[in-house]
């Protein structure tokens, strides 16, 4: 019987051992960091998370805590975190003295290298109704610190943002607004929050326009547009309105994020940019004047609605390109064109030229154009810019001008102020590159009996037909005009007596030959010529006197002739 009492008072103990091994194996076990106090608030125990960290964390002196009292070491701390150990001793000192029945603390423990926060449970011990000593633990709760201080920042930036930032559930219900839609709406959170959207915003828009989108997110899409809308202000803003879908971490759709950004001064600047763009369009389709624009540096070039019309061009069917430019410009300017823009290019200097152009259609137009350069401080080039301005009705009417006062209204023939400077021209040219020059005057013989007798109309039909006989039988190179009266002048270029003598021999007779026919009037017209060669350093007055002098011998000698006088000194 002593036997078997023996044998169970040993597995007593063994039972007891093992239940100690066991627990101490749990209390080692814990991620927590927890200590043992007595009823003075030694440390009596501590499993091996508290002593890795101790270690970790404290110079070797410090690492040996069985017996330090944690109260003293609490009250001594001089770190960042003192405020809160001087917490955490009174609130041990709460807890042993029975005072109050647990105690906890939120602390940060920050290392060099890392944000560390813990989170510090104070619970007594109780033996037989009364306080034998306390267990303190300390867990780690820097993620959910971090979260929290991540989730704040979010709520102050979602809650100072200009932008209307509110979340929508499945029931169209709103779950949050952020300040600024409370003031755009001008109404308290409660007056939002937990409503239905509709509430909010008028059935008919709901079901016309907000509805249909939230739908549309719920349903995985990201809806973006732009709208104006009136506001509590009793003004319209235009906002940019996105509705983002809300996803659970599952990727379940469980909402709707919708954001809305007040975009009115941008947009109200965007449409007066765009009404600039089209008065500026509008001025250039009136003035005739079309803009150009190529940026070197990156490779971008644009042409106005009025330049590409100017060329003949539908302005959204061509690639603005110089070559293609340049095909446009007149044969006959081309090469004077190129040479001095190339020659403006390379110097950076303002460029301006009035130039012909043919359209695609194949119309010729009188152009006038400017050309800028821009530079970097490298003196390399940045910006081509200009404008062209389509001048062709101009220069038409200076042509119409210049051949009216350059031309005989009856003859079509220069006239006597055109013809002596043309004459003035090519003795300019004769003297310096050592050319012949002869004039030839020419007076109709008896014109005075054709007026008397068929009157001055047919006198005038007369004038015509001479000057049509004599264009007609002059050079490429020789001008024929109307200097007065029925007198007449022929300049010949690069011709000497003999040689004028052998063209004005062929007007005359050409003359002299046909037959002016008007209404059954068959009339023979002879004309009188004399003939002059420039001699360098004579004046034009002179020249023409010797001219003169040789229509009247002409006269005076039988007319229907030609007479010739060269220079005194030529004649020495």
């Amino acid at each position: 019987m002593s036997t078997e009492f023996l044998s169970d008072e040993g597995d007593v103990c063994f039972d007891q051992t093992r239940r100690f091994e066991i627990l101490r194996e749990i209390f080692d076990s814990l991620s927590e960091h927890v200590a043992v106090l007595d009823r003075d608030g030694c440390i009596v125990d501590t499993n091996r998370s508290w002593q890795r960290f101790a270690v970790e964390n404290s110079t070797p002196d410090k690492c040996r805590l069985q017996g330090e009292n944690y109260i003293e070491v609490c009250d001594s701390s001089m770190g960042a975190a003192a405020r809160e150990a001087r917490q955490a001793a009174e609130g041990i000192r709460g807890v042993l003295s029975g005072e109050i029945p647990e105690f906890s603390l939120e602390y940060p423990c920050h290392a060099p290298s890392e944000k560390r926060w813990f989170l510090m449970t104070v619970t007594p011990l109780v033996s037989h109704g009364s306080i034998d000593g306390a267990v303190v633990s300390h867990i780690q709760i820097t993620a959910r610190k971090l979260a929290e201080a991540a989730l704040i920042r979010y709520e102050r930036a979602i809650a100072s943002s200009s932008s209307l930032v509110s979340i929508i559930d499945l029931d169209f219900v709103y779950r949050l607004v952020n300040d600024s839609y409370l003031r755009v709406h001008g109404k308290k959170r409660d007056e939002i929050e937990g409503r239905k959207v509709a509430e909010i915003v008028g059935q008919d828009v709901f079901d016309k326009y907000v509805g249909p989108k939230l739908a549309r997110c719920f349903a995985g899409e990201t809806v973006e547009y732009e709208a104006w809308f009136d506001t509590n202000r009793a003004d319209r803003r235009c906002y940019a309105v996105t509705y983002y879908p809300y996803r659970e971490r599952d990727e379940s759709i469980s909402g709707a994020v919708v954001t809305a950004t007040d975009i009115t001064e941008a947009k109200q600047m965007q449409d007066e940019i765009a009404n600039s763009a089209r008065r500026l369009s509008e001025a250039q389709r009136l003035a005739k004047v079309g803009s150009f624009e190529k940026d070197y540096l990156h490779g971008k070039k644009n042409w106005s609605d009025e330049f590409c019309r100017i060329l003949g061009y539908s302005p959204e069917a061509v690639d603005p390109d110089f070559n293609l430019f340049m095909h446009h410009i007149h044969p006959d300017d081309e090469p004077d064109f190129r040479e001095n823009f190339e020659e403006a290019e390379a110097r950076g200097h303002e460029f301006t030229t009035e130039l012909r152009i043919r359209t695609v259609q194949g119309e010729e137009r009188h152009v006038s154009l400017v050309c800028g350069f821009d530079l970097l401080e490298d003196g390399s080039m940045f910006r081509l810019h200009g404008a062209m301005a389509d001048v062709t009705d101009r220069r038409l009417a200076e042509l119409r001008l210049e051949h009216l006062a350059n031309t005989d209204e009856l003859t079509g023939l220069p006239n006597r102020r055109h013809f002596l400077e043309c004459v003035r021209a090519e003795m300019i040219r004769s003297r310096r590159f050592g050319k012949s020059l002869c004039v030839a005057m020419i007076d109709i013989d008896d014109f005075k009996k054709v007026n008397d007798t068929h009157g001055h109309g047919v006198g005038d039909l007369a004038l015509k037909h001479v000057a049509q006989t004599i264009n007609g039988l002059r050079r490429a190179v020789d001008v024929a005009g109307r200097l007065g009266g029925e007198e007449f002048c022929i300049m010949f270029p690069e011709a000497g007596l003999e040689a004028g003598a052998v063209a004005a021999e062929r007007v005359r007779r050409g003359l002299a030959d046909s037959v002016l026919e008007h209404e059954g009037l068959r009339l023979r017209l002879t004309v009188s010529i004399g003939l002059a060669e420039y001699s360098a350093g004579e004046s034009l007055d002179e020249l023409l006197k010797r001219s003169d002098e040789s229509l009247y011998e002409a006269k005076r000698t039988g007319k229907n002739r030609i007479c010739s006088r060269v220079a005194a000194a030529d004649r020495a």
